[in-house]
């Protein structure tokens, strides 16, 4: 009876430090993929505004040379 109820009190703590570090182990993982989730929303909007950058030296682009052949 001894044995079997010290090995319930050790496996009790072996458990409540293992839930522990899971715990702080999802912390992590959840923290990681929230640096994931804003870093990929950051490219993407950086990546459309290099493409709207782009766009609008394109219009200034053909706009000028309009006006250069069609003067106003």
């Amino acid at each position: 009876f001894g044995y079997q109820s010290s090995c319930y009190f050790s496996s009790f703590f072996f458990f409540r430090r293992a839930s522990f570090k899971a715990n702080y182990l999802f912390f992590f993982v959840r923290t990681f993929l929230l640096c994931i989730i804003i870093m990929k929303f950051l490219f993407f909007f950086f990546s459309l505004f290099v493409e709207l950058a782009y766009g609008f030296s394109l219009v200034f682009f053909f706009t000028n040379s309009f006006l250069s052949v069609f003067p106003a």
